[in-house]
């Protein structure tokens, strides 16, 4: 038996589509964020996929996104080691502003620090992991990229578009290992949602 961790980064946020960085700050999901939470959760289910836990960040697009893909039934923790990277002075300005914290005057939280907070969080999870458990975790974009990079090694992995999610798998107590990225909403368009 194994214990499965499902890692899935967010829908789509009225700041995502504004092209404005998010962090630490919050935004609602869109229209099509809802959709593609729902697409995640229709894989799941045709896939027969239960989850035993589930686990988000403490920001409300995480939680939302989770509520969609496991139900109004389903408990969860929030943890505050799953919230997203901070960006400081950039944060809900626009992501072209991005390249200029590389001038060393503002304060965002250093990725090291990230990879430790998220280890911190994954630890709190695996602890209460019964075997044979599938876990869902909801987060955010460049912080489960970053644990998932650092920890896994896996050279191929590229990031996570809105509601997509990493496999990872722990076989008796041995340290997560990569299985396999999936985007269940890739094909969600908005045209989808508006009838255009």
């Amino acid at each position: 038996m194994a214990i499965n961790l499902y890692l899935v980064r967010h829908g789509q946020t009225w700041f995502n589509k504004g092209h404005r960085m998010q962090g630490s700050c919050d935004s609602a999901l869109t229209p099509l964020g809802i959709k593609q939470a729902e697409a995640v959760r229709d894989y799941f289910q045709d896939q027969g996929i239960n989850f035993a836990r589930a686990y988000c960040s403490p920001q409300e697009r995480a939680s939302d996104t989770l509520e969609i893909i496991a139900g109004p039934e389903m408990e969860y923790v929030r943890l505050k080691e799953l919230k997203e990277k901070s960006y400081g002075a950039f944060e809900a300005r626009n992501v072209l502003l991005w390249p200029l914290h590389r001038l060393g005057k503002f304060r965002v939280e250093d990725n090291h620090e990230v990879v430790e907070r998220m280890e911190r969080g994954i630890n709190l999870i695996m602890r209460d992991a019964q075997d044979g458990d599938n876990i869902l975790v909801v987060g955010h974009g460049d912080s489960l990229s970053q644990y998932i990079n650092e920890k896994t090694n896996h050279r191929e992995f590229l990031g996570l578009p809105n509601c997509s999610f990493v496999q990872l798998t722990s076989n008796e107590g041995s340290t997560l290992e990569y299985v396999r990225t999936e985007w269940p909403a890739k094909a969600v368009k908005i045209d989808q949602i508006t009838g255009e």
